[in-house]
């Protein structure tokens, strides 16, 4: 085990977190008003003491995570001045073991296309007008029935489209190329062998696009060896948020049975885009509605799933549900608040409307939100991290989203999520359930991680005050 930081070693640490404050300010002001706002310059040697006080809690925060068995970890990322990604990973007894890249950090654009995501980016989609193609896998959506068994037929989908030529030797080690890079830039140094030698929940602290890479995916120990295998994931917003009092989302409040699902719109509208129908997805809202015995009123398919039955149904369950919506979005990397939506039957609702709206009972009670969309994770990439959809809900009051890193099959997505809804419905903290859910689903998919690591957390890290007999296995 690599030997933890001492106290005089936390310096360059300190000077990350004092540095980062500009960048929060910028992205708070994005969420407040809508505008960018210039960067300031960053006071470094004025702001230690305040980065003494919010390293502190981090290390507090992770202490009280982990009391219960679930040992919780922080990975703070930081682009130092010569461009290299800085990294530590700070631990629940508050050691602080760092690492650091050889090469300038260049961002994650070229991992979609090594997974090759871009092959499948038809399959579920929004596509530009007049240039709409088949969707690989649209005969599936009729296929997919709640009541079957999903293990029972692990290479189904190799018959079909994409299987067959994502599944060759070549886009098999090109995928694990890919992998091993993104592994060895974004767990530099002894990071890696660290969580080689453990397991828990990591608390990832972006900066730029860090935030959207599927941890979950990354070989640890070799390329075999997920890091799902042993981790469970949540993407912090900021570094305040693991440093603040309030940083815990409890999902014991959570009354699954008040749960809003929506489920593939008709009469999806858009000036730019088509939006090829979901049956897949409209299969996945009727499952999981089934699953968690959600009262008819609450469950808005096709013509029901309107921007006025979807805001209204919201706030009736008041916050004390889960927010479920299987349908399209769009992610617009340059104005991710009037460009940037969920697509609703008729009319859409914009990020830029969630920047500002009062859902009721929200103030009270944070839900979990789940978008079980296109790329819901993405937006437009600031120093501090990444805004868009997702973050929106959370500035909403959710207390956390899972949404999503690229687009993915309707088969795939209907086996995780039913999965990861089933792990809830056993009382699994929400990083949990997916963690399960995606364990089960490599199953499915041994040589594919772009099929069951598709999804990602974003929020607070779950906390859970309901007693401990009523919960499942370790959650936090």
């Amino acid at each position: 085990m690599p030997a933890a930081l001492s106290p005089d070693g936390e310096r360059p640490l300190l000077e990350a977190i004092a540095r980062s404050y500009p960048f929060r300010k910028q992205i708070e002001t994005k969420e407040q008003t809508g505008q960018v706002r210039a960067l300031e310059a960053a006071r470094i040697e004025a702001n230690l003491d305040q980065a003494r006080l919010d390293l502190a809690g981090i290390k507090r925060n992770l202490a009280s995570l982990s009391v219960g068995g679930l040992r919780t970890y922080a990975l703070i990322h930081n682009v130092a001045s010569d461009g290299t990604l800085k990294a530590w990973l700070v631990f629940p007894d508050g050691g602080v073991v760092a690492g650091a890249t050889t090469i300038p950090y260049a961002g994650l654009g070229k991992l979609q296309e090594g997974l090759g995501v871009d092959r499948i980016a038809e399959t579920r989609g929004p596509q530009l007008k007049g240039k709409e193609k088949q969707r690989l896998d649209a005969d599936l959506g009729a296929e997919i029935d709640a009541d079957e068994d999903a293990d029972a037929d692990v290479d189904a989908d190799n018959d079909r489209g994409a299987g067959k030529r994502d599944n060759s030797p070549e886009s098999i080690r090109k995928r694990q190329e890919t992998l091993a890079e993104a592994a060895a830039m974004l767990l530099p140094g002894d990071i890696r062998q660290v969580l080689a030698a453990g397991e828990g929940r990591l608390l990832v602290v972006p900066v730029s696009d860090t935030g959207t890479a599927p941890y979950a995916a990354l070989p640890i120990r070799n390329q075999d060896d997920y890091a799902a295998r042993r981790w469970s994931f949540v993407v912090m917003q900021d570094l305040n948020v693991l440093a603040g009092d309030s940083s815990g989302f409890d999902m014991g409040k959570v009354d699954l049975s008040k749960s809003v699902i929506v489920g593939d719109p008709d009469d999806m509208r858009d000036v730019r885009y088509s939006f090829p129908a979901l049956p897949g997805a409209r299969k996945e809202a009727q499952a999981i509605a089934r699953e968690l015995g959600i009262a008819e009123q609450n469950v808005l398919i096709g013509a029901d799933a309107t921007r006025k039955n979807v805001v209204r149904a919201i706030d009736r369950s008041a916050g004390e549900g889960v927010i479920y919506m299987a349908t399209h979005a769009v992610a617009d990397a340059n104005n991710p608040l009037t460009r940037g939506f969920v697509v609703l039957s008729q009319q859409n609702l914009f990020a830029g409307e969630l920047r500002t709206q009062q859902f009721r009972g929200w103030d009270e009670h944070e839900p979990l939100v789940v978008m079980s969309a296109c790329q819901t994770a993405l937006g437009r990439v600031f120093e501090g991290g990444t805004f868009g959809v997702a973050r929106t809900w959370t500035n909403a009051g959710a207390g956390q989203v899972v949404a999503s890193l690229w687009n993915v099959s309707d088969r795939a997505t209907y086996r995780l999520m039913t999965r990861f809804v089933a792990g809830l419905q056993q009382g699994k903290a929400p990083e949990l359930a997916m963690q399960a859910a995606q364990l089960a689903t490599i199953k499915n998919y041994p040589n594919d991680p772009k099929m069951w690591a598709s999804f990602t957390i974003i929020g607070k890290p779950s906390i859970d005050s309901r007693p401990v007999a009523q919960r499942s296995g370790s959650s936090p």
